[in-house]
């Protein structure tokens, strides 16, 4: 669950996450020492105040004009937003499409850990994925709570994402990436769901190519 306060805008809330993301390749990559809101807001794109004032959010992580300890920043972003080293998550979708975003988004690479398989068809009930048995879609009420997952990564079929939503309430799961277009849900109370539209996201591509946007 995360710390977030409820006040911060949704908007600072993601740019923490980038935050967080770009801090985590840096120390993958060796990355050592300081950073300042300047270096951030340069490889980011983002205006150096807007990158203090999310800052000023999380509390007092860094020193005037002498910036941040990568380290101490990524854990302090850690805490505030609610993560652990291995954020428990589960992934619904088939046996192909969970392979698939195996290599795509390598878990061990963003500091989450799949927990839990399901798919909608019934064939790939008891295969494996890193040795992790996938169960079916009807099973998600029944998810073991002790797991501590609150996230499921969502790519099932067009046809089951309504249904799978719901099963995942039901299973007191509080938020959703959804990678299947849906255009139109019917959102459980209490249920956070980011939802990833690429028709829309490409038509709206197509467009800004074709016409200059102010």
């Amino acid at each position: 669950m995360s710390s977030a306060k409820p006040n911060i805008p949704e908007a600072s809330v993601y740019r923490l996450s980038l935050y967080h993301c770009y801090l985590g390749e840096l120390i993958r990559k060796g990355g050592s020492g300081r950073v300042t809101s300047r270096q951030l807001a340069e490889e980011l794109s983002i205006k150096e105040e807007t990158v203090r004032r999310d800052m000023s959010f999380i509390g007092s992580v860094g020193r005037p004009g002498a910036g941040y300890d990568i380290e101490g920043l990524f854990g302090a972003l850690t805490e505030f937003l609610g993560l652990s080293d291995e954020y428990p998550i589960m992934k619904v979708g088939t046996a192909q499409m969970i392979s698939a975003l195996r290599v795509v988004f390598p878990p061990h690479a963003y500091g989450v850990r799949p927990v839990a398989f399901y798919s909608e068809l019934p064939e790939d009930v008891g295969k494996t994925v890193d040795d992790m048995p996938i169960r079916h879609i009807t099973d998600i009420p029944a998810l073991d709570r002790d797991l501590g997952i609150d996230v499921a990564l969502v790519a099932c079929s067009p046809g089951w994402v309504q249904v799978t939503i719901d099963l995942l309430a039901q299973a007191g799961i509080t938020g959703v990436l959804l990678l299947t277009p849906a255009i139109k849900l019917n959102r459980p109370e209490g249920m956070q769901i980011t939802a990833v539209r690429m028709p829309c996201d490409i038509k709206s591509l197509a467009c800004r190519c074709k016409t200059p946007v102010l």
